[in-house]
């Protein structure tokens, strides 16, 4: 689970920097049966956050903006996967107390930014903290002070495919869409230059 806002910083953060932190905290998380992230954002017409993070394989938990609507969304969203999937392993990436209740559910671990204050409280909670260099973007990329940027997660018991795979499954899925369009496109020419015999 990613608290987008405390992983990545700005609350519309450029696509390179938004891009970059989240492959690298979903690399350091490793396997995971699925990722979400939530953030807040109030523009439904344009939210070029949720394309990325689609691009990623990250499903995105947008609410409106509030104070503490994303933990609290991705909070729901875990006792929701315990109680209906029976998922006992959680990947957090921020570095938020309220967080540290995760681990009354089953093993919790946090993904940290090297230097990223991470709360006492979830830290103690935690079975592990993974501690992890933050990727380039600067302070002006993101409009967030550099100390204020925590980390990324998913929710784990399966493995899923690696990021690197991720954007090649999205190219092979648009060529295999392509492939089967001009199949299509040739089985019915050759249905209107041929006609069936009765």
């Amino acid at each position: 689970m990613i608290d987008l806002e405390n992983s990545v910083g700005a609350v519309r953060p450029r696509r390179r920097v938004l891009q970059t932190r989240v492959e690298a905290l979903l690399v350091a998380a490793g396997p995971v049966h699925h990722a979400v992230a939530g953030y807040g954002g109030a523009d439904l017409a344009d939210d070029p956050t949720a394309s990325v993070l689609a691009e990623l394989g990250v499903s995105a938990l947008r609410v409106t903006p509030a104070p503490d609507a994303a933990e609290e969304v991705l909070l729901a969203h875990a006792r929701r996967v315990h109680a209906s999937l029976g998922c006992r392993a959680f990947i957090v990436a921020s570095g938020d107390h309220r967080f540290a209740e995760l681990a009354g559910m089953g093993q919790l671990e946090v993904v940290a930014w090297d230097g990223q204050p991470v709360a006492v409280r979830l830290e103690d909670a935690a079975h592990q903290t993974r501690r992890v260099p933050r990727p380039g973007g600067t302070v002006a990329e993101t409009g967030e002070a550099a100390d204020t940027v925590p980390p990324g997660t998913g929710v784990g018991a399966e493995a899923a495919a690696p990021v690197s795979a991720v954007g090649g499954g999205v190219r092979t899925m648009a060529a295999a869409l392509l492939a089967g369009i001009g199949v299509g496109l040739g089985q019915r020419l050759v249905d209107v230059l041929l006609p069936r015999r009765r």
